[in-house]
């Protein structure tokens, strides 16, 4: 629905003014962090549900606490009209009930449950109930543990820009909530409660945490948050530093590095100075951007993989949170950006208008030699070879994955070596190809790719120049006796006009492909299954019964085009 009381000239032409206020640390912003703000308020406007202030979008429901949250952050800024009223709303929507008339979505009933003090997805959704089938308490499913640390920092971004339009009852009540958050947020350890899996290497909700207990354990002079989050920001620091390699354990995750660069930031513009995680983001987002840059591609628009999760293995094709700090930074049409109508784009601008916020932040911890090639669209000479050890604990026993990367400007191969004994799932891309299979496609050559699809939890991925080799160490694991490939994004100019029908990986557009799966065998070539964004074709090799040694395919690839 549309927020009634905005003018249609404001909504038809989504060019918004900025009123700021006098407390506000955000006076003004670039014309292209401006420009992300209104095209997220532009959308969010048009599902704003007026009767109930709240966000109307089936995220986890009817309604979006999550992004009900975020665009109050817009409405205060852009505070127009009945802007103040409605954030206002909004707002009360999300807090501990005091009495007051307010479809309050922080769930504090059960104050020893795994669930105490994060949000109800949607306001129309019950309680867990551990003592009926009518909602069974599960992580992730019926209850969403880190949307305290989704709203809470995003409370956090509301009161240290908006506090003089909020009142101080308010500001109180925001307080509040974030104290009961944090106690749920303190009691996450990995292991407890049960299913639980936040610990520093979980990184983007770990550092999120870090930022808002400390902020509200200064607010409210409370030691043992305070504490809490110190050791936890300087966790995350010792984490990030302890192969050499400085990285995050959630690794070359395109929508989670912008949720990373979100809380980094976040803690960097509105945390204390003197919290580690203020601090400590300071090192780790200069050189999360470093790494972004080694990563990316000018000419493909993409970062190459292997990625530890992704919903999208092309950011030019669907929308992940990376994509809005080139938008913010550099401007739309700059960098991996799709239609403004793509389906997961109208869900991750929701985000836009507090993100444009921080992007002054981002912009000083990124070196004019990367901001340069981070705009560079052009075709590039030469190659590029990326290995980094990517730690998940720390200690001598720790396991560290090697994750290896090579790209030219027109093919990027990507592989991780990993040694688990639970499988990461479909978001996890353990080994990928991409490519340019149709340069004359603009505004970017259309990417092809293929990737192995994870049914191995211990993996031997190697990537290297115009080359890839697979294999399964522990052959005593399930899935190890398939290797199966998804192909996507084939060109229709080569299927249509140049009559091409894909029989395998040998030939495909653009790329001819030398495989070698001694021993194995080939299955025949099926289309139609769905991986997370992509329709795709399923290439399979199978390990047959009484096979010996290690099961391995290697490819050797030759770019034609």
């Amino acid at each position: 629905m549309r927020l009634k009381d905005i003018t249609i000239c404001a909504i038809a032409s989504a060019i918004l003014t900025t009123g700021t206020s006098a407390a506000q640390i955000t006076k003004g912003l670039t014309k292209y962090a401006q420009d992300l703000f209104d095209w997220s308020m532009f959308v969010n406007d048009k599902r704003w549900d007026d009767s109930y202030k709240y966000i109307s979008y089936s995220d986890h429901g009817p309604w979006s606490t999550r992004f009900t949250a975020w665009y109050a952050a817009g409405l205060l800024y852009r505070n127009k009209g009945r802007d103040l009223f409605n954030a206002k709303a909004a707002i009360e929507n999300m807090l501990t009930d005091h009495g007051i008339n307010s479809l309050t979505c922080q769930m504090t009933e059960s104050y020893e449950s795994a669930w105490y003090g994060t949000f109800k997805l949607s306001p129309d959704e019950p309680y867990p109930t551990p003592d009926s089938e009518l909602y069974p308490p599960e992580i992730y499913t019926t209850y969403d543990p880190n949307w305290r640390e989704f709203i809470g920092t995003q409370l956090v971004q509301i009161v240290e820009e908006f506090s003089n339009l909020l009142g101080k009852s308010l500001v109180s009540r925001i307080e509040d909530s974030l104290e009961i958050a944090a106690v749920g947020s303190m009691r996450r350890n990995g292991s407890y409660p049960e299913g639980d899996n936040l610990t520093p290497a979980y990184t983007n909700p770990a550092v999120m945490r870090a930022w808002y207990v400390s902020w509200i354990g200064e607010r409210r002079n409370n030691k043992t948050f305070i504490d809490y989050a110190n050791s936890q920001g300087d966790a995350i620091l010792e984490l990030f530093k302890s192969t050499g390699s400085n990285v995050v354990s959630e690794y070359n995750a395109p929508t989670y590095y912008g949720m990373d660069t979100w809380a980094l930031a976040g803690a960097i513009k509105y945390g204390h100075p003197r919290t580690a995680m203020t601090k400590n983001a300071k090192v780790i987002l200069k050189h999360l951007w470093e790494d972004i840059a080694a990563h990316y591609n000018p000419y493909l628009a993409n970062m190459v993989g292997p990625y530890d999760r992704a919903y999208t293995r092309d950011l030019v094709s669907n929308s992940a949170v990376i994509d809005y700090f080139w938008w913010g930074l550099y401007g739309y049409g700059m960098g991996p950006q799709p239609n403004k109508l793509e389906g997961d784009l109208l869900f991750d601008v929701s985000q836009g208008a507090a993100l444009a916020l921080i992007m002054d932040v981002v912009a000083e911890h990124i070196s004019k030699e990367d901001a340069a090639w981070l705009q560079n669209k052009k075709h590039w000479d030469g190659e590029r070879m990326i290995t980094k050890n990517v730690p998940d604990a720390l200690g001598a026993d720790a396991e560290v994955r090697v994750v290896t990367s090579w790209m030219s400007a027109s093919l990027m191969i990507g592989a991780q070596r990993v040694n688990e004994t639970v499988n990461r799932g479909q978001q996890y891309v353990p080994a990928i190809v991409q490519w340019a299979g149709d340069k004359s496609h603009t505004p970017h050559p259309y990417m092809t790719f293929f990737s192995l699809y994870p049914t191995a939890s211990s993996i031997d991925a190697i990537a290297g120049p115009n080359s890839l080799e697979i294999s399964y160490p522990n052959t005593t694991q399930d899935g190890t006796d398939i290797f199966t490939f998804v192909l996507a994004q084939v060109p229709p100019s080569w299927t249509l006009i140049k009559k091409q029908v894909v029989s395998g990986l040998e030939h495909l557009p653009c790329l001819d492909v030398t495989v070698t799966a001694e021993g194995l065998e080939k299955q025949p070539v099926v289309y139609g299954s769905s991986v997370i964004d992509n329709r795709v074709y399923n290439i399979s090799y199978v390990v047959p019964s009484g096979f010996t040694g290690v099961p391995r395919v290697s490819f050797e690839f030759d770019y034609t085009c």
